[in-house]
């Protein structure tokens, strides 16, 4: 009896342990949609599909003035994309400061005050403040809007060349209205676009345009995100 007794005092400590352990150390972290409201209709819904990276991306959201409404209009973005999946997996207690911190690297280069719409001369501004961080990223591609106004994930540094045209599908505000919108997106329907199929962008910091203008003109706001890609 005493035997049996001991075999079930083992039995339920080796599962009271099991269900301590903690999560695998190789695993990346959860998305944190819980840190925006998601009930409308239009919010972020849980991921489907197998995430395949956790990019941070650092660039502008770009506006031009509305002279009739006094308003600034949005006309799209320009992004350097670097791949922060193997950092957050090993630095998860980062994950809500990542975006600030290259946001902060980024606005402190002098290249980042006269942006533009080209892709080449930015890349190599938030390339260089990459090349600050205390543990550069990879670089994984870029994010930019085509001359339809599509929003574009052209992730060409990663295997298979992932891509994709995107159409917006969820929006909600960030937890600060100094920060634009975290964002669901997915594939448009073309052919061109492969491996990745949605992407949220979470984590923003900056890039929201002042609440008014006067005349014409393109502005560049600074900002900084991080795209989950799904696939």
């Amino acid at each position: 009896m005493a035997a049996f007794c001991l075999s079930l005092l083992t039995a339920s400590s080796l599962l009271s342990i099991a269900h301590s352990r903690p999560a695998p150390p190789n695993s990346p972290p959860a998305i944190p949609l819980y840190e925006v409201a998601t009930t409308t209709t239009s919010g972020l819904p849980s991921p489907t599909g197998s995430l395949k990276f956790i990019a941070v991306q650092i660039g502008t959201q770009n506006y031009t003035c509305n002279s009739t409404a006094g308003t600034y209009t949005a006309k799209g973005a320009l992004a350097q994309a670097f791949d922060a999946t193997a950092y957050l997996t090993k630095n998860p207690n980062t994950l809500d400061s990542l975006s600030k911190t290259y946001l902060d690297l980024y606005t402190n280069e002098p290249c980042s005050k006269s942006p533009s719409d080209d892709l080449k001369p930015d890349d190599r501004c938030e390339d260089r403040a990459n090349s600050r961080f205390a543990h550069p990223l990879p670089i994984l591609g870029e994010h930019y809007f085509t001359s339809t106004g599509t929003p574009t994930f052209d992730l060409y540094a990663a295997p298979g060349h992932p891509f994709m045209y995107a159409a917006k599908k969820g929006d909600v505000h960030a937890p600060s209205a100094d920060d634009v919108d975290w964002l669901y997106l997915v594939g448009n329907g073309s052919t061109s676009n492969r491996i990745i199929s949605s992407v949220y962008r979470i984590e923003t910091v900056g890039g929201v345009a002042p609440s008014s203008c006067s005349g014409t003109g393109n502005i560049y706001v600074p900002y900084a995100g991080q795209y989950w890609y799904y696939g």
